[in-house]
């Protein structure tokens, strides 16, 4: 059961008890939560607001937190205890058989930017997105004012059925032109990674804080690794959204080169900082000359690496590789990571020890 919560303000003549009224709008509520959703005291990513279901209601926020799991977020508004519970199920059964390409269109379509859902599950929970989305959801009604009835019905599913549902309640409290809002679950919320209640299929691991994981082209697109193995470097372009992630690699990291279709081709050391195609230099015949002078940058999808257009121009890494190969010879098998994201943190460790026990864990180029 919620516990009501007092507060006051200390001043010079002692606690001072603000006036608890009602918070003027629900709308006013859903604006505050969509624009901050760590306001329930979750991290999530807000995928769409107002999502329409397929037997044409909309859900007021759907969400994913750092694990993959869904949540959908609804506003009692005026509805009774029993519509707005009974409403939070039903939208919660269309929910939980949305597969990731489904949450993916949702996304672009309450979201005008460029990014898609990856890249910002990414920036959200510097992580990409797991492998496994939407294995489980959370329900939770959000409230204005308590209500004895809701308590009833929600710790009853909760509690008795294990029905992943729960209900957070905003007070509003007014302190001269000073406004407050106070937070109160009904049952204590289980946090991301936490499966002590419900197992999760997939949970967030610790970082060594030394491996990453980069992504090349395609294994039908050999070029990119090819340059990349024969120079020394990693790189991306196409627009900033495609090289920002390779400012992460810093020198002294390690990075796990991976072509898409194919698998793990090369283990590397980051030996400087992302610099501009442009002002790469490299060594061919003894002499060190321009990156972008090298016949193999020659090719139209590389006829934009010199530009100064940071949308246009290539970026690069230099890299040291302790060990790589051939594409024919990637590295793959069921259960190895992989992302479509450019470069991020590599926390999976069966993914580190099979990879390193291939190339060894500290090798040298083949």
């Amino acid at each position: 059961m919620a516990v009501e919560m007092a507060i006051w303000r200390m001043t010079d003549a002692g606690p001072r008890h603000p006036v608890s009224s009602p918070l003027d709008s629900e709308q006013r509520l859903e604006d505050m939560i969509a624009e901050d959703p760590g306001m329930c005291g979750i991290d999530l990513l807000v995928v769409g607001r107002q999502v329409r279901t397929r037997y044409g209601g909309y859900i007021d926020l759907l969400a994913l937190d750092a694990d993959g799991r869904a949540h959908v977020l609804e506003l009692k508004r005026d509805r009774t205890p029993r519509d707005v519970v009974a409403q939070t199920l039903d939208y919660g059964s269309w929910v939980q058989d949305l597969g990731i390409e489904d949450l993916e269109q949702i996304y672009a379509h309450h979201h005008d930017d460029e990014t898609d859902l990856g890249e910002a599950f990414a920036e959200r929970f510097d992580s990409p997105l797991p492998d496994v989305v939407n294995a489980d959801q959370q329900f939770t009604i959000i409230a204005s004012e308590l209500d004895p009835t809701s308590d009833r019905i929600v710790e009853f599913l909760a509690e008795s059925y294990g029905v992943p549902i729960n209900a957070v309640f905003f007070r509003h409290f007014s302190d001269g032109d000073r406004q407050y809002l106070a937070r109160t679950w009904l049952l204590d919320p289980q946090p991301a990674g936490d499966t002590t209640q419900r197992p999760s299929r997939r949970k967030s691991r610790p970082w060594n804080g030394r491996d990453f994981y980069c992504v090349l082209d395609r294994a039908e697109q050999p070029d990119r690794w090819s340059i990349a193995r024969k120079y020394g470097l990693l790189s991306a372009g196409g627009g900033s959204r495609y090289w920002k992630p390779l400012r992460h690699l810093t020198p002294g990291k390690r990075v796990f080169a991976y072509v898409g279709g194919a698998g793990y081709v090369g283990i590397g050391r980051v030996t400087g900082e992302m610099i501009p195609a442009r002002d790469a230099r490299v060594e061919t015949n003894g002499q060190l000359q321009p990156l972008v002078d090298q016949p193999e940058l020659s090719a139209d999808r590389w006829k934009d690496a010199a530009s100064e257009d940071p949308e246009l121009a290539e970026m690069v890494v230099p890299v040291e590789w302790l060990g790589a190969r051939p594409i024919e010879e990637a590295i793959w098998e069921k259960g190895l990571f992989s992302s479509q994201h450019v470069a991020c943190k590599l926390r999976d460790e069966n993914t580190i020890r099979t990879v390193e026990s291939t190339f060894g864990p500290d090798p040298t180029i083949d």
